[in-house]
């Protein structure tokens, strides 16, 4: 699932003035998305998920690793929580004050950078706040035009950062999640 630099937008390239983009930056943009794509897993899925996970308890069991054992059943339990798990549905706002994601306000002053992952068929919003803990925010853009957005953010004295997505997340989407 690799994808050529040829099929990544750069939005940064799109001079504000090309036919291409949008002079116009719109005051608010409001759009509603599901939190992340719904996969749905079929019964072969969970099948070669399961005979790893036993293969690896059982290995875990006669090396006498109850602490690993137990361990896996618990990761096997969390992952079967997500594999099934449907996404909400959620409604974003970005406007003059900050970004709102179901009732929950980030406020620009808030927010160290951002970038706009649109590489098809994904299509993010990468938020760097300055909090430690959530510091990190993807929101997806469902189908909002990512150029409007970007012009909004930038209007607003917003710091565009590129940001990659972490390993963690491209293996998240390869195995469906």
């Amino acid at each position: 699932m690799t994808q050529e630099k040829s099929d990544i937008v750069d939005l940064r390239t799109i001079a504000p003035n090309t036919a291409q983009a949008q002079t116009h930056v719109p005051g608010s943009m409001h759009w509603e998305a599901e939190e992340f794509p719904y996969n749905p897993k079929d019964l072969q899925w969970f099948l070669v998920g399961g005979i790893f996970a036993l293969g690896l308890f059982a290995s875990l069991l006669i090396l006498k690793n109850m602490f690993g054992a137990v361990t896996i059943l618990l990761f096997v339990f969390i992952i079967y929580l997500y594999a099934t798990k449907k996404p909400d549905i959620l409604s974003i706002v970005v406007d003059g004050r900050g970004i709102t994601i179901n009732r929950k306000h980030i406020s620009y002053s808030d927010i160290t950078s951002f970038w706009v992952l649109y590489e098809p068929p994904t299509k993010d919003l990468i938020v760097i706040q300055k909090a430690n803990f959530t510091s990190k925010t993807i929101i997806p853009l469902g189908q909002v035009n990512p150029t409007e957005l970007r012009a909004l953010l930038i209007a607003n004295a917003i710091t565009e950062k590129e940001e990659e997505e972490t390993l963690i997340d491209i293996l998240a989407r390869r195995f469906g999640f």
